[in-house]
This record gives structure tokens, C-alpha cells and sequence, in this order.
């Protein structure tokens, strides 16, 4: 009981959290910086998502061949060289 009035009383007196004056929209900040920033933090947002992208296909793309390599199937994106008679990766 003491532990929850001294929690209510703390909540009562903490002041909200605010945005800079940048990501608010107001102060000395104009439309034009507001959208540099917004677009900005997309870009990095988007870069981010690529890499995420580009790793889990690799690792989906490892999990085929790996499961194409336990049934005996020959994985997309290796060739069979008919002369040497050996398989080579594609590198294309």
C-alpha cells in the first residue's frame, strides 16, 4: 500500500516528456527543415530496411539450397558442367 501511494505520488508531479522544438514543428524551425528531417529519417529508415532485406534472403536463400542438398535435388542456381562432370556455383 505505502509502495503504490509513494508510485501515484511520483506519477502525479513528473512532467510529460516533449519534443524538440525541430521535431515538434515550432520555434525557429520552418516547414522546409521540418520536411529535410523527415525525409532524412526516411532515408536512413529505408537504407536499414535493405540490409534487413538483403541478410534474411541470404539466409532464406542458404535454407533452399541447404534443403534442396538433403533431398538430392540439384539447388537452384547451380549448374551441372557436362565436360568436367563437376557442379560450380553460379556467380552470376
Amino acid at each position: 500500500m505505502k509502495r503504490s501511494i509513494i508510485i501515484m505520488a511520483l506519477l502525479a508531479i513528473a512532467t510529460p516528456a516533449l519534443a524538440c522544438e525541430y521535431c515538434l514543428g515550432t520555434g525557429g524551425a520552418n516547414e522546409q527543415t521540418i520536411r529535410a528531417l523527415v525525409l532524412s529519417m526516411a532515408a536512413l529508415l529505408s537504407a536499414i530496411g535493405f540490409v534487413g532485406v538483403g541478410v534474411g534472403m541470404f539466409f532464406y536463400k542458404t535454407h533452399r539450397r541447404a534443403n534442396a542438398l538433403k533431398s538430392g535435388e540439384t539447388p537452384v542456381g547451380v549448374y551441372s558442367d557436362s565436360v568436367n562432370g563437376s557442379n560450380e556455383s553460379d556467380v552470376v
